[in-house]
């Protein structure tokens, strides 16, 4: 097993800690696009219709369906 000395420890700590750095502001990101209201619905309204039509293709049994019941305190 190799044995690594606290100087080689810390040397190699902060050669990752430098690498990290140098990669993080190498490549900045773009700021999000900003969405109207109306896109955001509309991407709402696909996503509904999408997720109906996916759970339309599976038949479930009555009993399958979890009990609940919700109370107004």
């Amino acid at each position: 097993m190799m044995r690594i000395n606290r100087r080689q420890l810390t040397s190699s700590f902060l050669a990752g800690m430098a690498a990290a750095a140098a990669t993080a502001n190498a490549s900045p990101q773009a700021p999000p696009a900003q969405e109207t209201p109306s896109d955001l619905l509309a991407a709402a309204k696909r996503n509904i219709t999408s997720n109906r039509a996916a759970l339309e293709k599976f038949q479930l049994p009555m009993a399958v369906e979890p009990a609940s019941s919700f109370k107004a305190f």
